[in-house]
């Protein structure tokens, strides 16, 4: 599953700054990948210890990664449907 290319129309819609999207979604994906990869170490690892750490390390081999859903294409696409809330705060720079 190729990514595919999103007008800046669609991302000016949600936010007058470009920027703040793709960090806002950046941000996202990582999320959704740091989940991915928990689940994933969970459900191949039964055994935790009494501290909650897991039993053996978790080795990804023989993935399809072309079966997989991209990170960064479902973030976009939560971002542009506006299932994503975020603050933005105002910091300013003392020179």
């Amino acid at each position: 599953m190729a990514v595919e290319p999103i007008s800046f129309s669609k991302l000016l819609k949600k936010t007058d700054d470009i920027y703040e999207a793709v960090v806002v979604s950046s941000k996202r994906a990582k999320q959704m990948l740091q989940d991915r990869i928990v689940k994933q170490m969970i459900d191949e690892n039964e055994e935790i210890s009494e501290d909650g750490i897991l039993a053996e390390p978790v080795v990804r081999e023989n993935i399809d990664f072309d079966k997989e859903d991209k990170v960064t294409s479902l973030a976009l696409d939560e971002f542009l449907d506006g299932e994503i809330d975020w603050d933005k705060t105002e910091e300013s720079i003392e020179q």
